[in-house]
């Protein structure tokens, strides 16, 4: 096996993301999961337009998952996606030595281990700018954020972008979460998630989960008492404070996957966090079959 610094796994989409860092870098392979094995019978020749990547560098891409944990042996390894075998995936990555993370919760248990999750956001130039220029005495206190995205996949890729969302919005509005109410309908892959929350302030967000192909991937709205922010800065509103020196930020492109690594990236869930977040997996599937909403509260601290 040949040894290499990083394995990065997530899907297709998630993965382009990370294009711009791809490029040159040497020793990180990019893979995806197998999804009906599109050039199967054909080794080593990843999927047209993937964002996968070799050894060298190069973006061509492994043609699964399971190409690459036979081909190579990973110093650290970073799953972006969820899929169906990625505990057991990951499980082996962890006794082989290999420094493992996820981007969300497991969604089944892991021979008893405990894999660190890390904080996607981290990775995003443009949510760290908004963060900043949202802590700024001129934007005020955060009242409101709608959060739209539009992942690819079915319910458990669903379920980590609403859990990542959730966890932008607790940073973004300042305040940990009281109380979460899940709506759902259709089925995977076009299954839609709508989550209304509440935080210990009593502001409110609204994140959408649209059905992939809706192309709302990120679409952030961030409202203040002094203005309003988005990730789009033609939107950016000063509000009253339209005279002082206070600028928006523009949105920066690119993120890098240096930043998921650093111990500061790391998501410390309670075993109450965790049940919660397993209860919101069900709830997403109980509401798409039942065509109602679930109330679920958020544990206390």
């Amino acid at each position: 096996m040949k040894q290499i610094d990083g394995l990065v796994i997530g899907s297709r989409q998630v993965l382009a993301l990370f294009q711009e860092y791809t490029e040159g870098q040497d020793g990180m392979v990019f893979a995806r999961p197998d999804a009906g094995r599109p050039n199967a019978g054909r080794p080593n020749a990843g999927p047209r337009g993937s964002a996968q990547g070799s050894a060298s560098g190069t973006v061509q891409g492994l043609e699964t998952v399971r190409d690459a944990l036979d081909a190579y042996r990973p110093r650290q390894a970073v799953f972006l996606s969820p899929y169906r075998g990625m505990a057991a995936d990951a499980a082996r990555l962890v006794e082989n030595g290999v420094d493992v993370r996820t981007a969300g919760p497991l969604p089944v248990r892991t021979r008893n281990l405990e894999i660190p999750i890390t904080d996607i956001h981290r990775s995003e130039p443009g949510f760290r700018a908004m963060l900043e220029a949202s802590r700024h005495a001129d934007f005020g206190e955060p009242v409101y954020l709608r959060l739209i995205s539009s992942p690819e996949g079915g319910q458990w890729q669903k379920w980590w972008c609403v859990f990542q969302s959730c966890r932008k919005a607790e940073v973004l509005m300042d305040s940990p979460l009281r109380r979460v109410y899940v709506a759902a309908a259709g089925t995977a892959p076009r299954l839609h998630i709508s989550i209304t929350l509440k935080t210990h302030r009593d502001s409110t967000g609204h994140l959408l989960v649209a059905p992939n192909g809706s192309r709302l991937q990120d679409d952030l709205f961030l409202v203040g008492t002094g203005g309003t922010l988005a990730d789009d800065p033609l939107f950016n509103q000063p509000g009253m404070y339209g005279k002082s020196e206070y600028h928006m930020p523009i949105r920066p492109a690119g993120r890098c996957l240096a930043s998921l690594w650093g111990n500061e990236a790391l998501i410390a869930l309670s075993a109450d966090e965790r049940r919660f977040y397993l209860d919101l997996l069900r709830a997403i599937g109980d509401s798409s079959r039942s065509r109602s909403g679930i109330c679920l509260e958020y544990p206390a601290a």
